[in-house]
C-alpha cells in the first residue's frame, strides 16, 4: 500500500545508527508510527523535516510481507519557527502534543482532532502573547470532540437547566451533571459553579482563534481544570484505578 498525506510529527527517536522512528498524527488514521531508514543522514529524501512539531507531507508504503510503515520521502510544509524559539509557547505546544497522543489511537477517525491541533498551532505561531490557559482549553476541546463528550446543559435526572441550579455537581464517571436535589451518594463528583458549565458548553462551539481574546474568571478556570482532569484520568488514563 502506498499513500501520501500531510501529517504532524509528535515525536521521533533513533533505533539504529542512521535510522529513525517517527510518531505522527494523521488526519485519516490517528496516531501512527513510521520508519525513516537513513533518515539521520538523508538530505534528499528528508531534508530538514524529521523534527517534532513539523507539518510534513510524507510519502509512505507498507510492503506485502511487512507490517511496518516505511517513510519513503518527506517535504516540510510548516515548521512553526516562532513557537520553537519561544520556550513558553513551545512548552504549551509540546504539552498538547503529548496529550493528543494519549487521546488519539491508531486507526481513529482523527480528522477533527487533526484540524483542531493545526488551528491551535497556527494561532500560537501568529500570536506572541498566548494566555496560560490555552493548553487547558485545548485538552477540554480535544477530549470532548474525540468521543468523550460530557453533557453539561441540564440535570440528567430532572432535566433542570444548569443556569437554574443554585449548586451543580459533575459526575465524572458518567460525564453528566446533577442538581443538589437529584444528587445521589457518590465519591466521584465535583461541585462546580453553574457558570463554569455554561463556559464549557460555549467552549465546544468555539475555535482557538477566539480563545486568545477571552478573559476567564479564576473560579471558572479552576472548575474547568478539575472537570477536565478528573474526566480524562477516569476515561483515558490507564493508570487510574476505577
Amino acid at each position: 500500500m502506498h499513500f501520501s498525506e500531510k501529517v504532524l510529527i509528535t515525536r521521533t527517536g533513533r533505533f539504529k545508527e542512521y535510522d529513525l522512528w517517527v510518531r505522527f498524527l494523521s488526519p485519516s488514521m490517528g496516531i501512527m508510527t513510521g520508519f525513516a531508514f537513513g533518515g539521520c543522514k538523508s538530505r534528499r529524501r528528508f531534508s530538514g523535516c524529521l523534527d517534532t512539531l513539523n507539518l510534513v507531507l510524507f510519502k509512505a508504503s507498507t510492503g506485502s510481507r511487512s507490517q511496518y510503515l516505511t517513510l519513503e520521502e518527506g517535504t516540510l510544509i510548516c515548521g512553526f519557527p516562532e513557537i520553537k524559539k519561544d520556550p513558553n509557547r513551545l512548552g504549551m505546544a509540546v504539552n498538547s502534543l503529548r496529550f493528543t497522543q494519549k487521546v488519539c489511537l491508531e486507526g481513529d477517525d482523527s480528522s477533527q482532532l487533526y484540524s483542531l491541533m493545526l488551528d491551535y498551532l497556527h494561532i500560537m505561531e501568529k500570536n506572541a502573547c498566548i494566555p496560560s490557559f490555552f493548553p487547558l482549553l485545548y485538552r477540554a476541546k480535544a477530549v470532548f470532540m474525540h468521543g468523550y463528550e460530557p453533557l453539561f446543559e441540564s440535570c440528567f435526572v430532572c432535566g433542570k437547566n444548569h443556569a437554574n441550579m443554585p449548586k451543580a455537581f459533575f459526575l465524572f464517571t458518567e460525564g453528566k451533571v446533577a442538581c443538589e436535589k437529584c444528587l445521589y451518594q457518590s465519591s466521584k463528583i465535583i461541585s462546580v459553579h453553574p457558570e463554569s458549565l455554561s463556559f464549557l458548553s460555549k467552549l465546544r462551539s468555539s475555535s482557538p482563534e477566539e480563545w486568545v481574546s477571552w478573559n476567564i474568571q479564576p473560579e471558572t478556570l479552576q472548575d474547568c481544570f478539575q472537570i477536565v482532569e478528573s474526566f480524562v484520568k477516569y476515561h483515558v488514563d490507564d493508570s487510574y484505578v476505577k
